[in-house]
């Protein structure tokens, strides 16, 4: 849902978003590596569900969004 909430544009194949998204993750947040995980991306749509360990690591990854969409479109 926040990739396609932030404007992922790169238009992305479900496996690979889901395999590099540690590779993305420690790119734009590299605290939360640790603490997120994917679990889920819909081609169509561009939504990307994520889970993180604690509601404190959400909360830091929503702020972190547009950081996250640059590192996931570079």
């Amino acid at each position: 849902m926040m990739m396609s909430e932030r404007g992922v544009v790169a238009p992305a194949t479900g496996g690979s978003v889901l395999a590099q998204f540690g590779d993305i993750l420690a790119a734009a947040v590299p605290e939360l590596v640790d603490h997120v995980q994917a679990v889920g991306f819909d081609a169509d749509t561009g939504r990307l569900d994520v889970v993180p360990d604690a509601p404190a690591y959400g909360t830091k990854l929503r702020w972190s969004a547009p950081k996250l969409t640059a590192a996931a479109n570079t």
